[in-house]
């Protein structure tokens, strides 16, 4: 499993300590944190102030299943505003505004160049709204986030409202991408399941059927949707595979699916140098249209497509390939896939 993140450790800001129990807290965190079946998760106190009068506790969830286990921060705000991950304290990062801060901070934590677009409105939580572009050698790879007036901290990912939906605005922000993602199952089915994953990635190519049962068994009451997470910095041919598939794709949808079959069939031969010559000899093997196949690839909105879906995944909780979410809720499949599976049943079982 392949992650995408930059950490600050919150356990020097921490102590353990008596937490306030609030039941619109209690759901809001429910329904952002993954749902693991051996999940327990702690409360302790968050030793620093935040701006604009926000609180904040310190989640410790512990885990088996270490996708499971980690250390988030629940910042609430004066607002009703909701927000649980790892904020990046700007403290140190050099810079005369706010947006030479993120480029010197994102530099020195991922050794990446990234470059910052602000709109000074103010939100109703008093935020900025932040689009981080990552410049790949694919394109820019936007990823949304937030940040105070003073440019002391940066909230990677959303703010939602307490009182709000959280799984639904979460399903929301993927609407766009989904029409244009190979898909199985009913059109309009109670269920989705949003499959987010990356061709070059060994865990993907393992949970690569985790789906595929589901599918069969519950038919049209279930939609799967595969998304692609290409992990560029870290993947070479990872965006070459995707652009390729989403070529099938346009031409055979149906036909996708062997292309995904036959790319992890071959993942361990398969190399940057390789993958254009291996994907088009599939497209015309499959009889398709080598000139529109082409012109498909050379696609830059299709480019566009992919990179802005993946910064939405980043943006929205998604932080590692292969990752799944079920109407909203992130749900961690389990060693076969039996925790997705069952995940599912209750569901439709009304549980």
């Amino acid at each position: 499993m392949r992650r995408f993140a930059i950490t600050t450790t919150l356990a020097a800001l921490c102590a353990t300590g008596a937490f306030a129990q609030n039941d619109k807290l209690d759901r809001a965190i429910a329904a952002a944190l993954p749902v693991c079946s051996d999940a327990k998760i702690s409360h302790g106190e968050f030793g620093r102030k935040l701006p604009l009068n926000f609180s904040a506790t310190v989640l410790r969830v512990e885990s088996k299943d270490r996708s499971c286990a980690g250390q988030y921060l629940a910042v609430t705000t004066p607002t009703g505003g909701f927000f649980l991950g790892t904020p990046w304290f700007l403290d140190e990062a050099q810079g005369a505004t706010i947006e030479e801060k993120l480029k010197d901070f994102t530099w020195k934590g991922l050794q990446q160049n990234y470059v910052a677009t602000i709109d000074r409105t103010r939100s109703p939580y008093g935020l900025y709204k932040v689009t981080l572009d990552q410049m790949t050698e694919r394109g820019k790879l936007p990823i949304q986030g937030w940040v105070d007036p003073d440019g002391k901290v940066f909230f990677f990912g959303q703010f939602r409202s307490l009182s709000g939906d959280l799984r639904a605005d979460r399903a929301k922000a993927f609407e766009p991408f989904v029409s244009a993602s190979p898909a199985r199952g009913g059109a309009n089915a109670a269920i989705t399941i949003l499959e987010f994953s990356d061709f070059e990635c060994p865990s993907c190519k393992y949970a690569a059927n985790f789906v595929d049962p589901i599918v069969a068994k519950h038919g049209d009451k279930v939609r799967y949707v595969r998304m692609d997470l290409p992990l560029i910095t870290s993947h070479p041919w990872a965006f070459a595979a995707a652009v390729a598939g989403r070529a099938v794709h346009r031409q055979k949808p149906d036909v996708f699916w062997e292309y995904k079959k036959q790319i992890y069939a071959n993942q361990d031969s398969l190399t940057a140098f390789t993958i254009d010559d291996f994907a088009r000899n599939f497209a015309k093997d499959h009889d398709l249209d080598l000139t529109k196949y082409d012109a498909d690839i050379a696609d830059k909105a299709l480019h566009e497509q992919i990179l802005k879906g993946a910064g939405t995944a980043f943006s929205n909780d998604i932080r590692a390939t292969p990752s799944y979410m079920v109407n909203g809720a992130l749900v961690e499949p389990g060693s076969k896939g039996e925790e997705l599976a069952a995940y599912v049943d209750k569901l439709l079982a009304g549980k």
